[in-house]
C-alpha cells in the first residue's frame, strides 16, 4: 500500500466519520422536534383539563357545603323532632291525667245518682276499646233515659231514649256535649 492509498483511506474514513456525525445530529434535531411538538400537545392537554379539573374542584366544594347545610338542616330538624316527643309525651301525660280525672267524675257522679246501679266503665284512649261486660238484661229509668247497667242491662226510658252502648254517664255526657254545642242550656 502506497502513501496515497493510505491517504484515501484515512479521507475516505473521515468524510464517512463526518457523515455518520451529520445524520446523527439531523436524527437528533428531528428526535427533539418530536419531542417539542409532544409536549407541546401535553402541555394543551393540560391546559384543556385545568379548567375541568377546576371545574370538578368547584363543584366538589358546592357540594361539600350542600353537605354541610344538609347536615346542619338535618341536626336541626332532629333537634325539633326530640322537643315535639318531648312535647307529645307531656301532652300524652296532661292527656292522661284528665282522662283519669273524667272517669273519677262519671264514677262519682254514678255513685251519687240512685237511678245508676254500676260504675262507669273506663273509657279508653284513642283506638283502644274499653272491655264489654253487658249481659243484655233490661232495666227502667225513671229519668226515661236506657243505659246498660253493670251486669250489662239495658234501662227503658219513659221518653223513648235508648242506649245500647256506653254507660249512662257516657249518655250523660253526650247530651252535655249536644247541649254545648248547640248552645242549649239542658244538663242531664
Amino acid at each position: 500500500m502506497n502513501t496515497s492509498t493510505v491517504v484515501w483511506i484515512v479521507v475516505v474514513a473521515i468524510a464517512v466519520i463526518a457523515l455518520l456525525a451529520v445524520i446523527a445530529m439531523m436524527a437528533n434535531k428531528k428526535k427533539q422536534e418530536r419531542n417539542r411538538s409532544q409536549a407541546a400537545e401535553l402541555r394543551e392537554k393540560a391546559a384543556e383539563t385545568a379548567t375541568d379539573v377546576q371545574r370538578k374542584e368547584a363543584l366538589a366544594k358546592e357540594t361539600e357545603a350542600k353537605a354541610a347545610a344538609a347536615r346542619a338542616e338535618a341536626d336541626r330538624k332532629a333537634a325539633e323532632a326530640e322537643r315535639l316527643e318531648a312535647d307529645s309525651k307531656e301532652r300524652a301525660s296532661v292527656a292522661s291525667q284528665h282522662r283519669d280525672e273524667h272517669q273519677e267524675h262519671l264514677r262519682k257522679a254514678d255513685e251519687l245518682d240512685p237511678d245508676v246501679k254500676h260504675s262507669a266503665p273506663t273509657t279508653s284512649p284513642e283506638g283502644e276499646h274499653a272491655p264489654d261486660t253487658t249481659q243484655g238484661h233490661t232495666a227502667a229509668s225513671s229519668e226515661g233515659h236506657t243505659a246498660p247497667s253493670s251486669e250489662g242491662h239495658t234501662t227503658a226510658s219513659r221518653d223513648g231514649h235508648t242506649a245500647t252502648n256506653g254507660t249512662h254517664a257516657d249518655e250523660r255526657t253526650r247530651r252535655i256535649e249536644t247541649d254545648e254545642t248547640t248552645g242549649g242550656s239542658h244538663r242531664a
